[in-house]
């Protein structure tokens, strides 16, 4: 009997541990794996670092501007955000949904945010994001679509 429950206990944990790597590796833990670390290059201000996450013909639609729709109009716009000394993100991605086809899956949160105002001294913000991730040939996922909208603080 006490091997039968042994037996027992070591297959559920092997069963459990089996969909803990499982569950590590899907598609939406790679995403979240992935925007988290595109937040640390966004603050590290690193420009080549962060446009690694970007897919091929990226669309940015930032508010109160033309939609970004060349890779070097984003990057020009990213440029000048990390110019900014007091420019720094603190962001938090609520959801991922992969499509049944498993090659796109979107993806919402938010971002409070520092920057230097129009005064010239710092101010603080906060918005909410929508992205679209395109998965990639090696299994890698890059943002193609990312739009945002200011709220009051």
């Amino acid at each position: 009997m006490k091997q039968w429950a042994v037996s027992l206990i070591v297959t559920g944990l092997l069963l459990f541990n089996h969909g803990q790597v499982i569950a590590e590796s899907s598609d939406e833990s790679i995403i979240e794996r992935t925007y988290t670390t595109w937040l640390k290059a966004t603050n590290a201000r690193d420009i080549e670092a962060w446009a690694s996450y970007l897919a091929p013909n990226a669309l940015f639609v930032p508010p109160g501007i033309r939609s970004l729709t060349t890779r070097e109009a984003i990057l020009d716009y990213y440029r000048k955000a990390f110019a900014d000394p007091n420019f720094a993100l603190d962001c938090r991605q609520l959801s991922v949904e992969v499509s049944q086809s498993g090659e796109m899956a979107w993806a919402h949160g938010y971002c409070q945010a520092a920057f230097t105002g129009t005064s010239g001294h710092k101010e603080h913000g906060t918005s909410r994001w929508f992205k679209i991730w395109y998965k990639q040939s090696g299994g890698s996922w890059k943002c193609g679509v990312n739009t945002w909208n200011y709220q009051d603080s």
